[in-house]
């Protein structure tokens, strides 16, 4: 082992912080493909609303436009 290798060498604290991270960034991308998946039904459900006259489904509408308008 050279004098490089000395500072490559990872603590298993280390180890095991990298395997934390690596397994909240996949489970960050999970949920992010779950809240979409439930956005996509929200829509539809609020669309077929819509389409049958409930006034709720507007109002689900517009709050959802003001949450994705930043409001």
């Amino acid at each position: 082992m050279g004098l490089l290798g000395l500072f490559s060498n990872k603590s298993k604290n280390d180890k095991a912080k990298d395997r934390e991270i690596a397994y909240l960034r996949k489970e960050n991308r999970r949920l992010k493909k779950l809240c979409h998946e439930k956005d996509s039904f929200f829509t539809e459900m609020i669309s077929d609303g819509l389409r049958h006259g409930s006034s709720l489904a507007g109002k689900h509408m517009s709050d959802r436009k003001k949450y994705l308008n930043g409001k």
